[in-house]
């Protein structure tokens, strides 16, 4: 089913770099960038600037971006809307911006994540994504129980699947490139990479034989088929072979044992988790909030402080003007986890200003 054209808009389209100076054939030559994107479909009600759906997770943040922030009044009410996921690697939803109203029924796929295979495991993928604007992040999914087939790293690839718990889950794949032009065209979408089968990929080499030199495996239990005598003459008498160890002269052979190979799956140890995912750095003594951290830098709240100051930190979040991270901690503890200290501390005195 196509989307609409409110959830095209909604995803961010892709950044085609040009330089200045360049004339207009140069930039038409130039093949368009793939649109790299993460979005999450959800039934909700936007009301008064806030966001509200059953199948959100709770505790995670939602502010408002793209024309939700641009005409909140415009996009308010109740239907389907597009959300931005950001997520750590492993799939779990960290925060999310709310994008657009849907103005037409939508029974597209719930989560849509195109960018560029960073990692990919048995449990997980890991996608880079190019906004238009802003700079690029990595989206996390968890495969679905059922989705094994092996995706090529440093390729890019169409991801769709659902919202299971706080996580992601991808349920089928295609290679982004073949997909878009199928679109572009008109024509039937080419075959999924679902289950464990992938139909894109090229065959080992080495491995696969002509049909020439295939010979068919007899039954189990009955013995090989004797190669044809030669023409034109008399079979050649075979001499008897020799018996099997264990058997006896003239007794009866020991029963065939057809090769079997098995093959099982390396026992790989699970991913380490980051060191600083564990717990934050420690603050100075009787400190219960402040900024912390060697790099990436923190605004950790202690479990004291979380009532108080919590809910004006996740209100002011939207003003922090660049990319972060929102952290929880099985103790109560949170932290705000930024890459530019400058930026942290300019928005920090703002939360304490209030």
């Amino acid at each position: 089913m196509a989307e609409p054209v409110e959830a095209q808009e909604a995803l961010p389209a892709g950044e085609e770099g040009t330089r200045e100076g360049a004339g207009e054939e140069r930039r038409e030559k130039r093949p368009p960038h793939p649109p790299h994107q993460a979005v999450l479909f959800l039934p909700g009600v936007l009301r008064e600037g806030l966001f509200h759906a059953e199948r959100l997770p709770r505790g995670v943040p939602v502010a408002l971006g793209g024309k939700a922030l641009k005409d909140p009044q415009g996009e308010a009410g109740e239907g389907v809307f597009a959300l931005w996921p950001r997520t750590d690697e492993g799939g779990r939803i960290l925060s999310l911006q709310v994008a657009s109203r849907l103005r037409e029924p939508y029974e597209g796929p719930q989560a849509v994540v195109q960018g560029v295979l960073l990692y990919a495991d048995r449990e997980r993928l890991v996608l880079l994504i190019l906004p238009k604007g802003g700079e690029g992040f990595k989206v996390g999914l968890k495969r679905a129980r059922g989705f094994a087939a092996r995706l090529e790293p440093k390729k890019a690839y169409r991801v769709e699947g659902r919202l299971g718990g706080p996580y992601l889950l991808a349920e089928r794949a295609w290679p982004l490139g073949k997909y878009l032009q199928a679109k572009k065209e008109g024509q039937p979408l080419p075959p999924p990479i679902q289950g464990r089968e992938n139909p894109y990929l090229e065959p080992q080499k080495g491995r696969a034989k002509p049909e020439e030199e295939r010979e068919e495996a007899p039954p189990v239990g009955e013995p090989p088929k004797p190669s044809p005598a030669p023409s034109g003459g008399k079979a050649l008498l075979e001499k008897p072979s020799q018996p099997p160890k264990g058997g006896k002269p003239g007794g009866k052979p020991l029963p065939r044992r057809d090769p079997v190979r098995v093959w099982r799956a390396p026992e790989e140890p699970p991913d380490p988790a980051p060191p600083d995912l564990g717990r934050p750095p420690a603050l100075g003594k009787g400190q219960v909030m402040g900024l912390a951290g060697t790099g990436p830098y923190y605004l950790v709240l202690l479990p004291q402080a979380v009532p108080d100051w919590w809910p004006r930190v996740e209100r002011l979040l939207p003003e922090l003007n660049r990319r972060y991270e929102v952290r929880f901690y099985p103790d109560g503890t949170r932290a705000v986890v930024c890459g530019d200290l400058e930026a942290l501390k300019v928005w920090y005195k703002r939360v304490l200003r209030g």
